[in-house]
């Protein structure tokens, strides 16, 4: 990654840049590259719960969670951007998950126009210390669309693996994911 691009930690002057890309990475991800053939109304009701400013303000103003961007500082748009904090039963059903004591990477997103430029691996590298930081010991959790292989291989690579399936809605639709974890090291 050039020296065009910077990761750092959000802050509440972002949210409405975050809101912004959570709703075009989300698109390009799900109806774009993917063809998941979600309706506007099932979009619009997820993007109200979980893409607004406030949802991001209250995320970056947590201290349980972290939310980092990559900005270009050409224009000081946001390319990419991810979400890590600790992980609940609700957010990942899966009978191993010990609530707030495990880590869960919620979101890492990329623009699509920005894939395989390693941003991908720039957020890791700043995700997965801080896990062990924070999390010490504990597994980092995360779900996937099952048929998002693309991302599977991803998370595979950085040592996650496949340890279940739930059933994900975006407004009325249902989908499958996967849940998968990957155990820290640091104790």
């Amino acid at each position: 990654m050039d020296t065009q691009f910077v990761v750092r930690r959000a802050d509440i002057c972002d949210i409405d840049a975050l809101s912004h890309i959570c709703k075009v990475t989300i698109r390009e991800a799900s109806m774009e590259e993917l063809f998941i053939p979600y309706s506007e109304e099932d979009l619009d009701s997820y993007f109200r719960s979980s893409a607004s400013p406030e949802s991001f303000a209250k995320k970056i103003n947590d201290p349980q969670q972290a939310v980092w961007v990559i900005e270009d500082k050409t224009n000081g748009e946001l390319v990419a951007y991810a979400v890590a904090g600790p992980c609940h039963i609700e957010d990942v059903p899966h009978p191993d998950v010990c609530s707030n004591k495990d880590a869960l990477l919620n979101r890492l997103y990329v623009r699509r126009d920005w894939h395989s430029r390693g941003f991908g691996q720039k957020l890791m590298n700043v995700i997965l210390p801080w896990s062990e930081e924070h999390y010490p010991a504990r597994p980092l959790w995360l779900t996937v669309w099952s048929q998002n292989f693309k991302a599977q291989r991803f998370y595979t690579h950085y040592g996650f693996t496949k340890v279940g399936v739930c059933d994900y809605y975006v407004g009325e639709r249902k989908e499958q994911e996967f849940f998968m974890n990957r155990q820290t090291h640091k104790s």
